[in-house]
């Protein structure tokens, strides 16, 4: 017991560190707010892209704040990826009352060593026709602030950079959402350092696909979607390419810019993260063995021995001294008291805190189910396909 003790002491210990890194982490990253855009008249033209595959439930809602976007030059494009709801339908009544919207409606299955996202963005460009200096893509259930795109575009150009990508407030529906997706993010930021990715010498890349915003010079010297076409993180692909070719790239946090909502399900949410937890962590088996390590060490061993020393000490049983079971129940309210801050800092329930370790157990769970069928090349099935990711290098 005395080893366990020591064990937990140390966890502890960690934790203050990783506490530390990470509002460090949080001072750096550059965090956009709506504001008022001066000369909004010279802002170049932007065309939006929007692909959609039965989103009947969100494109009205995406579409009518993309409408609202305080920027005088703007066209829309939607891409029906094959859409078997009434999405086209609802495109094409916004865009009788807007002439900027227009669809795109393919009509046949994306071809061998294409992702669906991919061909769909491919064919926006290529059908659409795009005017815009600057290509917005964004997904179907993400919702802007009339201020978003002239703020994120002044960020981008003022700091001459050719490629900017927004991180959203993630609306949270259901208990399930509120409980993982903020575990799911810290995973995904142990290998994904903004301060790291904004900085121009280092070879890290990151982009998030439910807004990209990139120069038409950049995208079309990167090959498009077609230098990504079998990814399924064509997004974070997209970005390894642009920073590859010395293109400029910038992350930044939008939380109060634009907002999407992910997953209505407990079922769908493993289901979208299966798809892509293990491709976010570089599909490297080290690093699922360091992520799934940190999660059971530094959330669940803290719990499992705070617990175990209340169980103690209301039953009077002594395993070890008094205060030595005190000071295991203060290392698992200094953890708790951690992760509310670090959940408060971003929006992310801190109430939820104490249940940590079961978002934890359900984080595991995926990841480890993530690469278990990426590894092994099964697919992942995803809105009606059989996803595969493309392993050979982009």
């Amino acid at each position: 017991m005395v080893s366990l003790f020591w064990i937990t002491v140390g966890i502890g210990g960690l934790w203050v560190l990783v506490f530390v890194s990470n509002v460090m982490e949080f001072r750096r990253v550059p965090r956009l707010a709506p504001r008022p855009v001066k000369d909004l008249h010279r802002l170049p033209k932007v065309s939006v892209m929007v692909p959609a595959r039965n989103e009947e439930a969100n494109i009205r809602k995406c579409l009518r704040s993309l409408m609202e976007l305080l920027h005088p030059d703007i066209e829309i494009i939607v891409a029906d990826d094959r859409s078997t709801d009434s999405t086209a339908q609802i495109v094409k009544r916004l865009a009788r009352l807007d002439p900027r919207i227009r669809l795109v409606q393919l009509t046949e299955e994306p071809p061998p060593g294409w992702m669906g996202k991919c061909h769909a963005l491919h064919q926006a460009v290529i059908q659409g026709r795009p005017s815009g200096e600057w290509f917005l893509f964004t997904d179907a259930d993400t919702v802007h602030h009339p201020q978003s795109l002239a703020v994120s575009l002044r960020e981008a150009m003022d700091h001459q950079v050719d490629m900017f990508s927004l991180i959203p407030h993630l609306e949270a529906q259901n208990f399930w959402e509120r409980l993982v997706q903020p575990t799911v993010a810290a995973v995904i930021a142990m290998y994904n350092r903004p301060s790291r990715i904004n900085n121009p010498r280092r070879p890290e890349a990151f982009a998030n696909g439910q807004y990209i915003l990139i120069r038409r010079s950049a995208y079309l010297g990167a090959g498009g979607h077609e230098s990504v076409a079998g990814k399924v993180l064509e997004d974070v692909e997209m970005a390894r390419v642009v920073k590859a070719l010395g293109y400029w790239t910038r992350l930044a946090v939008g939380l109060d810019l634009f907002q999407t909502h992910m997953y209505p399900d407990l079922r769908s949410l493993i289901q979208g993260w299966t798809k892509n937890l293990y491709l976010l962590l570089q599909s490297r088996m080290s690093r699922v063995f360091v992520a799934t390590m940190a999660s059971l060490l530094l959330c669940l061993w803290p719990a499992v021995m705070g617990l175990g020393a209340c169980v103690a000490l209301a039953i009077d049983w002594r395993p070890l001294p008094t205060g030595s079971l005190l000071v295991l129940v203060g290392v698992y309210t200094l953890v708790m008291s951690f992760q509310a801050i670090l959940r408060a800092l971003s929006r992310w329930h801190p109430a939820l805190a104490p249940l940590a370790p079961l978002a934890n157990l359900i984080v595991v769970f995926i990841l480890l189910r993530s690469a278990w069928l990426h590894a092994r090349g099964s697919a992942v099935v995803w809105k009606g396909r059989r996803v595969f990711d493309d392993r050979e290098e982009s």
